[in-house]
């Protein structure tokens, strides 16, 4: 929001405002022309519809407002304040360039990756491979705890189970917070369920037969939809090492393959795959 600060609307504009995103003030007058010149380049880069700051204009022209120039202790126009909770936390006084603007915003702007996991957020209870894939892309920028959060619970909607498990592993005792909890409570109930008594007694069968295809053709497609990718996928590679036009192995592989996405484990079996026909 790009908004002009006067006597009446300074309590919310710029005080309330700032509760939630941060507000830079820019501070200006009709005889400077040096303002004149700043004006364009800030309404560009901030812009009316900026999520994360708002632009609020004072005149220090109006001696209703210019008080809070004092206050602040600037002593040259144009200046910029930003605000965040009511306070000022930073102050640039004296004409300035669009890349010393840049600089002065950066802090209160997201970085790519913080834009990333905004845009995962969106997709996640939409698309979670969709998801799942800007959060690997935020976390090669980024590794943070909050990243590797979401990308545990994108990995755990994908049935990923081993890796929602290596994730949050990784999350320290200070961030084990209520999504933690929450995905930790899902995991540990989508791990019983993937231990059925169909599963077991397939492997079982498995173990007592070990060069069955049919068999291992049948526990790799239940052990997919229990969330052993990796297990599955070596399975049928197993078949089609053998037999690359046994039974369904072949669909069944390259139906798993997509439903991964750009995990590096389907590239990895992706890769053999076009080894054995290439």
């Amino acid at each position: 929001m790009i908004v002009d600060i006067n006597v009446q609307n300074f309590q919310q504009a710029l005080i309330e405002a700032s509760n939630s995103k941060t507000v830079v003030v820019f501070f200006h007058a009709q005889a400077v022309p040096e303002c004149q010149m700043m004006v364009p380049v800030l309404e560009r880069l901030i812009g009316a519809d900026n999520q994360h700051i708002d632009l609020a204009r004072v005149d220090v022209g109006d001696p209703q407002l210019q008080s809070l120039a004092s206050q602040l202790g600037l002593r040259a126009l144009p200046a910029m304040a930003a605000f965040k909770e009511g306070q000022p936390v930073d102050a640039l006084e004296g004409p300035q360039d669009e890349s010393a603007i840049t600089e002065f915003l950066k802090p209160y702007q997201p970085n790519e990756a913080e834009l990333l996991l905004v845009q995962a957020k969106q997709m996640l209870g939409v698309d979670p491979q969709a998801a799942y894939d800007l959060l690997q892309q935020a976390r090669a920028l980024e590794d943070s705890a909050t990243i590797r959060l979401y990308l545990a619970e994108c990995a755990l909607a994908l049935h990923k189970l081993e890796e929602t498990k290596q994730l949050l592993a990784t999350i320290g005792m200070a961030d084990q917070d209520q999504q933690y909890q929450h995905i930790l409570a899902r995991l540990e109930l989508a791990v019983e369920a993937a231990d059925s008594p169909e599963l077991r007694e397939l492997e079982q069968k498995l173990a007592a037969e070990p060069e069955s295809l049919p068999l291992k053709e049948e526990l790799a497609v239940q052990l997919f939809q229990a969330g052993k990718q990796e297990e599955a996928l070596q399975l049928l590679i197993e078949v089609l090492q053998i037999d690359l036009a046994f039974g369904d192995a072949r669909k069944y592989f390259l139906d798993m393959l997509t439903t991964m996405g750009a995990d590096p484990v389907a590239s990895r079996y992706r890769r053999k795959l076009y080894s054995m026909l290439y």
